[in-house]
């Protein structure tokens, strides 16, 4: 039975081989969008403590995480967002052998719900801009590209960022 569940803190060493999984996979596909500093076991760590990192399992077997909360990077101050109360997603990952199967569509939905939930009246996010695939899938689930932001701290060639946000009141 699949199930989307808070993080424990036994539920670390899972967590931490998904996202080695997820980052080889990417890499593999030249995209530079994780490295050793985000995200790591520390901030998986720091999710579990906070309560906002979300977990979807088949049994035991974890089979994607998203994290959830209301930070949002300063470089996001200069996009025209339409929601006025938002919830953020971080670190959405599925594990590359289940990716295509419809868990990433299933946990950007229990996302939706608990903003609604929770009195969020929208959920943002950015994507790598080179990550075709992960901005196509927002997209077909009806994300708005709201614009896009440049990091610094990632590789030359992998600093621009597509904003996406979908209104959920």
């Amino acid at each position: 039975m699949t199930r989307i569940v808070l993080a424990r803190p036994s539920d670390v060493n899972a967590i931490e081989r998904l996202y080695l999984a997820c980052k080889d996979d990417l890499l593999a596909r030249q995209i530079y969008q994780w490295d050793d500093t985000y995200p790591n076991r520390d901030y998986f760590e720091n999710c579990i403590e906070d309560g906002s990192i979300y977990l979807m399992k088949d049994s035991e077997q974890l089979l994607g995480i998203v994290v959830l909360d209301e930070w949002q990077s300063a470089e996001w101050n200069e996009i025209e967002w339409q929601g006025e109360k938002p919830l953020v997603i971080h670190s959405l990952m599925i594990h590359p052998s289940q990716q295509g199967k419809g868990i990433g569509k299933h946990i950007l939905h229990a996302s939706e719900r608990l903003a609604k939930l929770q009195g969020y009246n929208s959920i943002r996010l950015d994507s790598f801009s080179g990550n075709e695939s992960a901005c196509s899938f927002y997209r077909r689930q009806n994300y708005v590209e709201r614009g896009s932001v440049h990091f610094d701290s990632k590789p030359k060639g992998h600093e621009r960022y597509t904003c996406f946000e979908k209104i959920v009141d």
